[in-house]
């Protein structure tokens, strides 16, 4: 089994990367190969917004530290996707990279349905979110993006971790983490 782990923190150790490696540390010990992205750690552009990748080629032309990534969600089973909510959404870094996978995306305007995923099907999306505010705040952010992992096709799981207030943490990112745990331990 391929697992990659795509992690949208600005901080290496921050709570959703703790969280997702929680995840992929079960993941390694059952035998899977595990492969960590570290967004914020790499060089990359956002969309331009050029439609190459629906008029020229099947994926992005932008050729930076992206590309790797990109081609891994075409060969993993499992995807994790991890991001701190900042200021009502993804981190920036988060948003960059996504917005590149609008790639994966086949556009087709004569059809009934003019999107279809250019991912191979039954692949699995871990989708953590951890915010300082409370459970009900940014519920906007997992609606947003978990339109897009189902439109790529993912059987999508969600770890949310909240109310994580700087200086408070009176969320528990010890239930968050072991969530992690038994998801894993569930898909392996």
């Amino acid at each position: 089994m391929k697992v990659i782990n795509i992690l949208g923190s600005p901080r290496k150790k921050g709570t959703s990367s703790r969280i997702a490696e929680s995840f992929t540390d079960v993941m390694e010990k059952k035998g899977a190969h595990v492969e960590h992205f570290y967004l914020n750690g790499m060089t990359y552009k956002g969309c331009q917004g050029c439609e190459k990748c629906h008029t020229q080629q099947d994926k992005c032309i932008l050729k930076d530290d992206l590309t790797t990534v990109l081609d891994a969600m075409r060969t993993a089973d499992v995807t994790v996707f991890s991001s701190p909510v900042y200021y009502g959404d993804i981190s920036g870094q988060f948003k960059s990279f996504f917005d590149r996978t609008w790639s994966h995306v086949a556009v087709d305007p004569e059809s009934e349905n003019p999107y279809s995923s250019r991912l191979p099907e039954e692949k699995t999306a871990v989708f953590i979110l951890t915010q300082g505010d409370v459970e009900t705040k940014h519920e906007d952010v997992l609606e947003r993006y978990s339109f897009f992992l189902d439109l790529y096709g993912y059987d999508l799981k969600t770890i949310r971790a909240t109310s994580l207030m700087t200086g408070r943490l009176d969320g528990d990112v010890s239930s968050a983490q072991d969530e992690a745990v038994k998801l894993a331990e569930m898909l392996f």
